[in-house]
């Protein structure tokens, strides 16, 4: 009865290349970083050739239980306090709008409205929403306005949230709330609550794409092209293995000052284009539906710091770009102001998700 509660969360992101852990506790209004550690799946996920999020495989849900109890051991976490973040790919995430209703009939019409764009039936999955708007809707000239609500629609397959949930209860880990990654980027890289932002999540197996305006998530959704995908053009066009390709990737990037360098970025512009036109699609298409012109590229994940990719995209997009800094909101010891630096873009989502307080 006289023990004091935790205020210390730690958030968690299974992804296909690493598992990152971040532990926080929060002081009034601001972070402290506690402890933070990544183990790298490579090798063990490689060998099985299934990502977490994909078919049942018991082995694979073994493998992910014992790396992350590794992790919280070697990083020394403290806390059973954990949020968890799911992958925008194991997800549906639609837009959807109703008209004004009553508030006990508002459930039975997303759930209806929910059947259109929920591939899967809806017993089969977990379904959420967020009102990201109400009242008067206002889209731009071209469209007319209405009365009713703007909403964000998430479901999730229970077969994926109860992976998670028997991970969590293997290792005696207390589940505060599992999210959708979008939201612990959102709200670890989100700093300017007033303009419009999008977020280029470029993970191993996909990217995620996250549009963000004043302060709410407005969209998002992924694409199967990612970080994976670059290493293996590099493997077979240049004839080497993965783990080369991979360091190739890492060390040349987006650069174009030497000929080794200008094939590399070639063969890398190929998938990126791809990225680069879906990003372009989707902010067009905001910014048309709604007249809000997206003033800055958040580039998160294990690729952004490519050498000379912030410069590409933004040639490209013409929208200014940046670096991903999930410990904008975070105090930490000097010590590791570097280290911090460089490795921040793959934290993004176990930061995020460490600072979900509610």
């Amino acid at each position: 009865m006289f023990s004091k509660k935790s205020k210390s969360i730690l958030g968690i992101d299974i992804g296909t290349s690493s598992i990152k852990v971040v532990q926080l506790r929060k002081e009034e209004n601001r972070f402290e970083l506690e402890t933070y550690g990544e183990l790298s799946t490579f090798g063990y996920l490689e060998r099985l050739n299934e990502t977490f999020q994909g078919t049942s495989l018991r082995t694979l849900e073994v493998v992910t239980r014992e790396m992350i109890r590794v992790l919280i051991e070697k990083a020394k976490v403290s806390t059973k306090d954990v949020i968890m973040a799911i992958p925008v790919f194991s997800s549906f995430v639609s837009i959807i709008e109703l008209p004004e209703m009553a508030e006990k009939e508002l459930a039975q019409a997303i759930e209806f409205e929910a059947r259109k764009y929920v591939p899967i039936p809806l017993s089969e999955v977990i379904l959420d929403w967020k009102i990201i708007e109400s009242g008067t809707i206002k889209n731009n000239s071209h469209l007319p306005s209405f009365n009713g609500k703007r909403i964000l629609l998430i479901a999730v397959p229970k077969e994926v949230v109860n992976k998670y949930l028997k991970i969590a209860e293997d290792l005696k880990l207390k589940i505060k709330a599992l999210e959708l990654e979008s939201f612990s980027l959102a709200r670890s890289l989100i700093i300017d609550n007033k303009i419009s932002v999008c977020i280029l999540d470029i993970g191993a197996r996909a990217t995620s794409f996250t549009i963000v305006d004043k302060g709410i998530i407005q969209m998002s959704h992924s694409l199967d092209v990612a970080g994976a995908e670059m290493t293996k053009i590099l493997a077979i066009s240049l004839n080497i293995g993965s783990k080369r390709a991979e360091e190739f990737k890492l060390a040349y990037g987006f650069e174009n000052t030497e000929e080794k360098k200008k094939e590399i970025k070639e063969l890398l512009s190929v998938p990126m284009n791809k990225i680069i036109n879906e990003i372009e699609r989707m902010v067009n298409s905001y910014q048309e539906k709604t007249g809000r012109k997206i003033e800055k590229l958040i580039l998160n994940g294990g690729s952004a710091q490519l050498s000379g990719l912030k410069e590409y995209i933004e040639e490209k997009l013409n929208i200014k770009t940046i670096i991903a800094n999930p410990w904008a909101k975070v105090v930490y010891k000097s010590s590791l102001q570097q280290k911090l630096k460089e490795i921040g873009p793959q934290f993004s989502v176990a930061a995020g998700a460490a600072m979900r307080d509610d």
